[in-house]
């Protein structure tokens, strides 16, 4: 808030009256809702023309979670976000789930009351004890990842592992374990 800056002591007053010739008042994406599907599929052509790559559309269920996040990052997290999607979608298909940051299949999962599962390749008594304490650590990271707004820099700090080794394991469950429900 600029205002309180510049009453604060802490922003330009010169600088301030600069900027607050005519003030406009924009609401957040998370508070115009009806405009989130325009806008993914404005920069979904944005993206694909910048990138030189011919992308389908979203899948539904994508859709579904653009509109249910509450991008605190607004339009340039969004724009982001489908950027990434398109750099990681095959020419010519969907933008699945899968090309999402985690966070915000995270966040999808869990306000739905949903998680993602744990998908059991065997039955061995030692597999399924390997399993349980990938779990378990799929948990614990899950759980910091959140506690510090998914940054995974802080949550490695956090977690007392190297930032390349917590990529690493959020890969490996996503690729072996993790299958949304």
């Amino acid at each position: 808030n600029l205002k309180d800056s510049f009453m604060g002591g802490t922003f330009r007053e010169d600088l301030y009256h600069r900027l607050n010739e005519f003030p406009i008042h924009l609401p957040a994406l998370r508070e115009r809702r009806e405009d989130i599907l325009p806008f993914a599929d404005f920069f979904l052509l944005q993206s694909c023309n910048e990138i030189n790559k011919n992308i389908g559309d979203f899948d539904e269920e994508v859709k579904k979670i653009f509109q249910s996040y509450q991008w605190p990052g607004n339009l340039r997290e969004f724009r982001n976000v489908v950027r990434r999607a398109v750099l990681l979608t095959k020419p010519g298909q969907l933008v699945k789930l899968s090309t999402l940051p985690d966070e915000i299949r995270y966040h999808y999962y869990h306000d739905n009351g949903h998680s993602p599962e744990f998908v059991s390749t065997t039955t061995s008594e030692p597999e399924m004890l390997k399993e349980a304490a990938c779990k378990a650590e799929y948990d614990l990271i899950m759980s910091v990842l959140k506690k510090v707004n998914f940054n995974k820099k802080k949550a490695a700090e956090f977690l007392k592992i190297d930032r390349k080794t917590l990529y690493n394991k959020l890969k490996h469950f996503q690729a072996h374990y993790l299958v949304p429900q």
